[in-house]
């Protein structure tokens, strides 16, 4: 496994679940953000969901699960296996601050050696809301019909 595998397995898993751990070191997390105003109240931004990362044990058998499913093992070998790559993972971030998560961000290591993460600005894990964009309210022009309704 590298960390281009384990990115894309993480988001497939992330687009169906709410949680993915990274067994021994912490949980991604998916929650949704309602719809929201900004810019004054000039501008409607659509929902969507926010990927996080909790160094805390939440999650841990999903991750495994589908690594042996996928590669027709049995779950204690894939679990082994998986440990181990996240034991070097982790330690790789110790050492450089920072590992590169393809397509989904960066896992951040503070100076006391926290686990956090920033996602890429443009990950999309929230595939109901695909196509949707914010609404500037300032540039909206009243239809005939919105004005007869305004009227009425």
């Amino acid at each position: 496994m590298d960390i281009g595998l384990l990115s894309k397995i993480v988001r497939e898993l992330i687009l169906k679940n709410d949680q993915v751990g990274l067994p021994g070191m912490g949980t991604f997390v998916a929650e949704m953000i309602p719809a929201s105003f900004s810019d004054k109240g000039y501008t409607i931004n659509p929902p969507y969901r926010r990927l996080s990362f909790f160094p805390a044990k939440l999650e841990e058998d999903l991750l495994v699960d589908f690594y042996a499913e996928s590669n027709g093992i049995d779950r204690s070998a894939a679990k082994t296996y998986i440990e181990h790559f996240i034991k070097d993972l982790k330690a790789v971030l110790l050492d450089r601050k920072t590992v590169v998560m393809p397509g989904l961000g960066r896992l951040r290591a503070t100076k006391e050696n926290t686990f956090f993460f920033v996602p890429n600005e443009d990950l999309d894990i929230f595939p109901e809301g695909f196509s949707l964009a914010p609404v500037s309210l300032k540039t909206h022009v009243e239809t005939p019909e919105e004005i007869a309704i305004s009227v009425t």
